[in-house]
C-alpha cells in the first residue's frame, strides 16, 4: 500500500512543479514486510527543493530535540525549539513520529554581550515529525502543506546514481572506508550475547553500464601480509514490478533487505526476513 502511494506521488509530481517544491520522494521496495525500527540520522536536515531553511536535530535514548531554523514574514532569521519523546508509529509506512508545539525563545544576550538568561519560551505552530525511513522524514507544521526532508550530506561523496526514479543521495565510499558491522538475530527475549561483530572496508559503489544495478564491495581484512577476502555484496536495483531503486546485503546465510533511506555515509541498516538485523557503523573517514 506504501509503495503504491509513494509510486503516484512520484507521477503526480512530474506534472505539478509546485509539488515538487515539497521536498524528494523516495520509494521504499520491500519495506512491507519490515518491522525493526531504526532510529533517524542525527544531524542536519533539510528540503533541498528550498533550501534555505531546516532542523538540526540530534536523538538520545528515543529522545528528540532539533532546532528548527527559518524566517519570519519579513525575511528575518529565526529558530524555535522542538522536543519530545519518538512514539512508534502504528501506521503502514511509517517508523517514528513525534506531534509536538515548537517553543519559540528570545530576549538572550547578543554575541559579544554580557551574558543574559533569554526568556521563558512561548509557544508556537504546532509540528509534526513522521519518519518513513531512517533518512526519510516528512515534516508538517501549523496548517502549511508538509514537506519531505533528507539529511544534508557533506564532508563526503554521493551520487545520485538512480535519478530517474529518486534524487535520494546515495554514498560513493572509497577503498579506504571502514565499517563496524553488527548482526543482531531476532530472539525472544533480545539477547546481545548472541550478537556478532565484524571490522570490514566497504568500496565504492559500482554503478552498471544499463544504470539498473549499483553493486558495493565488501571485504574481510586480513592481517598484513595476507590480502582482504572479498565477502558479500551489496545490491542495489530496480525492482521489476514497481521499476524502483531498493537494496539487499546477502551477509552469511541470511539476505538484508536495505531501504534506500537506510543507507548513508556515516549507516547502513538493513532486516532479514526473521527480523533479524544488520548494521554498519562507520568508523573512518578520508
Amino acid at each position: 500500500m506504501f509503495k503504491t502511494i509513494i509510486l503516484f506521488s512520484l507521477l503526480y509530481s512530474f506534472a505539478s512543479p509546485a509539488l515538487a517544491q515539497q521536498g524528494p520522494l523516495i520509494p521504499c521496495v520491500g519495506c512491507d514486510s519490515l518491522t525493526q525500527a531504526p532510529f533517524p540520522e542525527t544531524g542536519s536536515w533539510y528540503n533541498p527543493d528550498q533550501s534555505g531553511t531546516g532542523i538540526n536535530l540530534e536523538i538520545q535514548n528515543g529522545f528528540l530535540t532539533a532546532f528548527y531554523y527559518g524566517y519570519t514574514a519579513e525575511g528575518l532569521p529565526e529558530w524555535q525549539l522542538i522536543n519530545g519523546p519518538l512514539v512508534r508509529s502504528t501506521q503502514e509506512g511509517l517508523l517514528w513520529e513525534l506531534d509536538t508545539t515548537m517553543l519559540y525563545i528570545q530576549g538572550g544576550n547578543c554575541i559579544g554581550c554580557d551574558y543574559q538568561p533569554p526568556m521563558s519560551p512561548s509557544e508556537g505552530p504546532a509540528i509534526k515529525l513522521e519518519f518513513l525511513q531512517r533518512n526519510y522524514l516528512s515534516i508538517t507544521i501549523g496548517n502549511s502543506p508538509s514537506q519531505f526532508y533528507v539529511p544534508i550530506l557533506y564532508g563526503s561523496e554521493g551520487m545520485k546514481y538512480f535519478e530517474e526514479q529518486t534524487p535520494y543521495v546515495f554514498p560513493k565510499y572509497s577503498n579506504e572506508t571502514y565499517f563496524m558491522v553488527v548482526t543482531k538475530p531476532n530472539t525472544d527475549p533480545p539477547s546481545p550475547w548472541l550478537w556478532e561483530s565484524f571490522i570490514m572496508p566497504i568500496g565504492p559503489g559500482i554503478f552498471a553500464s544499463d544504470e539498473s544495478k549499483l553493486v558495493y564491495k565488501t571485504w574481510i581484512p586480513t592481517p598484513p601480509p595476507g590480502p582482504d577476502v572479498l565477502a558479500d555484496l551489496i545490491v542495489c536495483e530496480l525492482d521489476q514490478l514497481s521499476n524502483e531503486p531498493g537494496c539487499k546485503w546477502v551477509f552469511g546465510p541470511k539476505e538484508y533487505v536495505i531501504p534506500i533511506a537506510n543507507m548513508s555515509d556515516s549507516r547502513i541498516f538493513g532486516e532479514a526476513e526473521d527480523g533479524s538485523t544488520i548494521e554498519g557503523y562507520r568508523l573512518n573517514y578520508d
